[in-house]
């Protein structure tokens, strides 16, 4: 397959990698790759980053591999500051400095990355009060509170400065999973924050254009669940809450005495949660929604807490949810989480489902729910310009020139291309001038016909009046050097101080005669003030326009100083 960005998700049940390939406007999903993470005792971490390097070899996928860094391992803060503009590298160091006033980790010990959220995200709030959707809708709820109160709490004020969204991550985590990946043969250009990169999702996503509120992008996943707030397309807060669809089968399991494997299928299969848009219709329905609340009911309050902290830090309070992930799945979840949150919930549609994927791969049925972090993580990485990567500092990815030998074959077609398009420009503008000097030869030679009687070149002209070099050029009005050419040559050629103490007391610059008072003494370790005097005539007579230079008397004064006039004839008028 060709080269491409290889969009990475470490995910605890699964190993996801989306295959983008970077376009003029936006990138292209071209396949969607997925590998159950193998049981076992050994760390997650390792059992998928194993599957990992299986997968790749095996399907002899070609690209750069950007990987989600689990939202776990990440310190996520939103830092306010008093300043109103700075310098990327000052901010830098400003954002450093408070993260290590906050962290239980030293500023050497941690990587971060950061990105500007707006100072007063408040205008957006009112728009949070839409209503709910109607009965029609699969997630109405016809309880639930409206949008508006279920946003109610404190909301931050505008921020006096400007307002940052950080994240950290302690050096050797990050180093740990480098390792990892590198002993699985994979080499990962960037390590993404994950909650961060459904931002590049909402650029995608048709139904979360329009009133510009604010939209919680949900991901329910094996382990933890994913949240990102995003305002117009940037990612403002992001959370990681630990749990997902894993305590659900360990609930199931605890509950009918049944094996983890086989609890997980009976979820798959049977998995459900009730609400008053989707109740339970039978007495076993009912027992399979009192185990499974047991876990989906803390997520909801999770949820509710993660979007009061979002609009007391950011002040951008929550319109609606986008519920993506394979825990999204879980039969009943998006009514569910709409009546106990008091938003409207909605998974992938399949119109969103094919702005992510591409037509092809959404007809193929790619699970589109499930793969939403690795193409956000894609997306990111194929864009140049990660707002949350950190693969910072000495661990920055050192590139190789690889991938400039792959493709000498267009770089030099392109240079080319370049090079004829110059050909072509410099063609254009010499025509031009080529035409400009036609038009003036002609009028030329008009004007010279009526004014000296006979049709003449430029040079003809030029001879015949005196210019360039004709007989008219020693006739010039024009001083060779002005009054004040001459007091400039005259103060750059006396003797510098170091060597020659002198005060010049006057100066008379005349037409052919310039008149100077000099007064000189002498300097510890240098010369006397008789030295001194002659060091000046000296100097003053390697100008060639000084005919002659000559020294008056010398008389004594104070502190052994010696004074003197000179007088220059100059034939530079």
């Amino acid at each position: 397959m060709s080269a491409g960005i290889l969009g990475i998700d470490l995910g605890a049940y699964s190993v996801k990698v989306v295959v983008a390939q970077g376009g003029f406007r936006q990138a292209t999903v071209v396949d969607v790759l997925e590998r159950r993470v193998p049981p076992g005792d050994e760390p997650v971490l390792m059992r998928s980053a194993r599957a990992l390097g299986e997968l790749l070899r095996e399907t002899r996928v070609d690209g750069t591999p950007v990987v989600a860094v689990p939202g776990e391992k990440l310190f996520i803060h939103v830092l306010e500051f008093g300043f109103t503009s700075l310098k990327r590298s000052d901010l830098e160091k400003a954002v450093g400095s408070e993260l290590e006033d906050l962290l239980p980790v030293e500023l050497e010990e941690m990587v971060y990355a950061f990105d500007q959220i707006p100072s007063d995200l408040r205008p957006v709030v009112a728009a949070a009060g839409a209503p709910l959707p109607t009965d029609e809708d699969p997630t109405f709820v016809q309880a639930a509170p409206r949008a508006a109160e279920a946003n109610a709490g404190r909301v931050a004020a505008p921020a006096q400065g400007m307002r940052v969204l950080a994240c950290a991550m302690r050096r050797d985590d990050a180093r740990a999973l480098l390792t990892t990946l590198g002993d699985a043969g994979v080499e990962p250009r960037s390590l993404i924050a994950a909650p961060a990169s459904y931002a590049r999702l909402a650029e995608r996503l048709t139904t979360l254009g329009g009133d510009g509120a604010p939209v919680a992008v949900v991901d329910v996943g094996h382990v933890r669940t994913d949240v990102c707030v995003i305002v117009n397309g940037k990612a403002v807060f992001f959370r990681t809450i630990p749990r997902g669809g894993h305590h659900i089968t360990e609930a199931i399991s605890r509950a009918w005495h049944m094996p983890y494997e086989q609890a997980e299928q009976a979820k798959h299969t049977d998995g459900f949660v009730a609400s008053i848009a989707e109740p339970a219709t039978s007495e076993a329905w009912k027992r399979i929604h009192d185990v499974v609340i047991t876990e989906t009911g803390p997520l909801a309050r999770d949820l509710k807490q993660t979007f009061a902290a979002c609009r007391a830090k950011t002040g951008a309070a929550v319109g609606r949810i986008e519920l993506v992930g394979g825990g999204a799945r879980l039969r009943g979840l998006p009514s569910f989480l709409a009546e106990k949150v008091g938003l409207p919930c909605t998974g992938i549609d399949p119109r969103e489902a094919e702005a992510i994927f591409g037509n092809r791969l959404a007809q193929r049925g790619v699970a589109a729910d499930v793969a939403c972090l690795a193409a956000g993580v894609a997306f990111e990485g194929a864009s140049g310009r990660a707002h949350f990567d950190l693969r910072q500092g000495e661990l920055a990815y050192k590139a190789d020139l690889s991938f400039l030998r792959a493709r000498a074959g267009y770089l030099a077609a392109a240079g080319l291309v370049i090079m004829a398009f110059a050909a072509i420009d410099a063609y254009a503008a010499l025509s031009k001038l080529r035409k400009a000097e036609r038009v003036l030869d002609k009028r030329l030679a008009s004007e010279s016909q009526a004014d000296l009687g006979a049709t003449l070149s430029a040079d003809q002209v030029l001879k015949r009046t005196g210019g360039a070099g004709g007989a008219l050029e020693s006739d010039s009005p024009l001083p060779k050097m002005t009054a004040w050419d001459l007091l400039r040559d005259i103060n750059d050629r006396l003797p510098p101080g170091k060597e020659v103490k002198l005060d010049v007391t006057s100066i008379d610059i005349k037409p052919g005669k310039i008149q100077l008072q000099v007064t000189t003494g002498a300097v510890d370790g240098g010369k006397d003030a008789v030295e001194g005097a002659a060091e000046i005539i000296k100097a003053l007579k390697t100008q060639t326009c000084f005919e002659d230079v000559q020294r008056g008397n010398i008389s004594s004064g104070a502190d052994e100083t010696k004074s003197f006039p000179v007088t220059i004839t100059s034939t530079c008028e």
